[in-house]
């Protein structure tokens, strides 16, 4: 399965907007765009693995795996604000998408690259 770089920023985004201090929220039940319970449950995977958001995993007695949400980590915060911006989001997937895969800190660099150039730095 390919990891969707839209559906990263996305999840980031409502887990921002969405979760509360001390609050959770539930991967499995969620709703979001187009992407399907599949993508979500991947691209959430791959954020507990790159350190970006703490969970609660659990399995339920038919060994499918709940993901809960406790927070988004300092990293997934800094990832996040760089992306944030809806123009520095759209021009880092032009710069990207010349190439089939680019890995999430490459994104994170080309994003700071590009809001440096606009900063004059």
């Amino acid at each position: 399965m390919k990891l969707d770089h839209n559906c990263v920023r996305d999840l980031l985004l409502y887990l921002e907007d969405n979760l509360k201090y001390n609050d959770k929220i539930n991967i499995n039940n969620l709703t979001l765009k187009n992407y399907n319970k599949q993508t979500l449950m991947y691209t959430a995977d791959r954020l507990i693995e790159a350190e970006y958001i703490n969970p609660l995993i659990c399995w339920n007695c038919n060994e499918q795996h709940v993901i809960i949400v406790k927070s988004i980590t300092y990293q997934g915060h800094q990832f996040l604000d760089t992306i944030r911006d809806k123009s520095v989001w759209e021009t880092t997937k032009s710069k990207i998408s010349k190439f089939t895969s680019v890995s999430l800190p490459i994104i994170q660099q080309v994003a700071s690259n590009y809001i440096k150039s606009k900063l004059g730095l």
